[in-house]
């Protein structure tokens, strides 16, 4: 049975993880610091829990957003393509930053900025440099609609964060997050190099 966990083990973290028994002294608290769940990869905090948990939180929000949206006025824009104008944000760009920038599919994209343009939210150019590319940025429809569901959610966000450890826990679970996202980029980038040798 141990060599059974020892593979199953080896095979999700790359490495034989042992877990130490626990040893408690007459006070009934742990000699060691470290806690035996961390070391097991199927423990409820683990990389494959924070992704299903960050799935479930994305469409929550776009459920909450919907109901932002309904008071806004804004009955001809979806919740996602609402978010997508946040990603566009000030700037002036390519479609291809817009998909890098928010990790969209080129289809899905395409038909986004569709309904986007159609809805008047958004400006769609040709470069002046290759008329085959396109430029887009927000318009000002799609600006007050940012600054609108901007202000819906700070109702939103005080009511999750109300002092300043709040506000402390929500910047570490956003730190650990974008360390996430650069470890993992990283990871698939060294795997993709490698595999091309």
């Amino acid at each position: 049975m141990r060599k059974v966990f020892d593979e199953a083990t080896y095979s999700v973290n790359g490495h034989i993880s042992t877990i130490e028994p626990m040893i408690e002294n007459t006070d009934r608290t742990l000699k060691d610091d470290r806690d035996t769940s961390d070391l097991n990869p199927y423990s409820s905090a683990n990389h494959f829990e924070l992704v299903r948990v960050i799935e479930r939180m994305y469409r929550r929000y776009l459920d909450r957003l919907r109901v932002d949206l309904s008071r806004i006025g804004a009955d001809d824009i979806s919740p996602s393509h609402a978010m997508l104008l946040f990603t566009i944000g000030d700037d002036d760009l390519s479609v291809r930053d817009l998909m890098d920038r928010g990790h969209y599919l080129g289809s899905n994209a395409s038909y986004s900025l569709k309904q986007l343009v159609q809805s008047g939210y958004v400006d769609r150019t040709a470069s002046a440099r290759d008329r085959r590319s396109a430029r887009i940025r927000l318009t000002e429809k799609g600006h007050k609609l940012c600054n609108a569901i901007t202000a819906a959610d700070e109702i939103n966000q005080n009511q999750i964060v109300r002092n300043d450890r709040d506000r402390h826990a929500l910047e570490e679970t956003i730190a650990m997050l974008r360390k996430l996202e650069v470890v993992w980029a990283t990871d698939i980038q060294q795997h993709s190099s490698a595999s091309r040798f």
